[in-house]
């Protein structure tokens, strides 16, 4: 298995296209899709008691103020992220090697797996399984991994595979560089991890979208936004 790490550039190429992107998390925020996802993530969470952000990105699109512990974490942390949310805990951290003094009930992360690329396909998968290893080694027994994370059917993804590499070394877009999962390996790494799935449903895909930075219509991507529950075996 090759060792996880993330792309340098495509780590630069994150921070660069949201670190102050108001008009995109706006523009989220507007369309039916990421509502049904915001309105997911503020069920999943609503008897959470110590919660851990994973990508958060400065914005949290479900309420937190009846959480007792709020963690977040990303690769940049901003100071006005602190000032919007000064009860939250923030920490400047790749979800490939996080570290906290305790362990959380809830872990969520919202569009934050297929960001977490490597610079080739197996480094990539070396990442997904890294992820859920540090969520399962983060989460007290019994606890909970909420995944809103937009996936791809495995005909689309088979062709992908054979130019990523490609693709990452000549980007030519502003927004970074992706590697949208199947499910099903999604599922996979999460039970070599230890993470017991507990509900699985689509997300359905009612209005346009964001992808690459741009606004699409539904029937110009196959993306297709899962929920994942996910339990920690005692």
């Amino acid at each position: 298995m090759e060792n996880s790490a993330q792309n340098i550039k495509s780590v630069a190429k994150n921070q660069d296209f949201f670190a102050d992107n108001d008009w995109y998390k706006n523009l989220q925020g507007e369309l039916e899709l990421y509502q049904f996802i915001a309105k997911s993530a503020a069920h999943e969470t609503a008897n959470a008691r110590r919660l851990l952000d994973i990508g958060n990105g400065g914005v949290f699109i479900f309420p937190i103020a009846h959480i007792p512990e709020v963690e977040a974490i990303d690769i940049f942390v901003e100071e006005d992220f602190k000032m919007r949310y000064p009860t939250v805990k923030w920490s400047q951290m790749s979800a490939l090697d996080m570290r906290f003094d305790e362990p959380f009930d809830t872990a969520i992360a919202i569009n934050t797996l297929h960001h977490v690329i490597g610079d080739t396909v197996k480094a990539t998968y070396a990442n997904l399984d890294k992820i859920m290893s540090e969520v399962s080694r983060n989460l007290e027994p019994n606890g909970r991994f909420v995944l809103l994370e937009s996936t791809v059917p495995a005909w689309f993804i088979a062709p992908y595979k054979l130019v990523f590499a490609l693709l990452v070394r000549f980007w030519p877009l502003k927004h970074p560089p992706t590697f949208q999962f199947y499910f099903r390996d999604i599922l996979g790494a999460a039970e070599r991890a230890g993470l017991v799935l507990e509900e699985f449903c689509w997300i359905p895909k009612t209005s346009d979208f964001m992808s690459m930075g741009f606004r699409l219509k539904p029937w110009m991507s196959p993306i297709q936004m899962g929920k994942f529950i996910f339990v920690k075996k005692p």
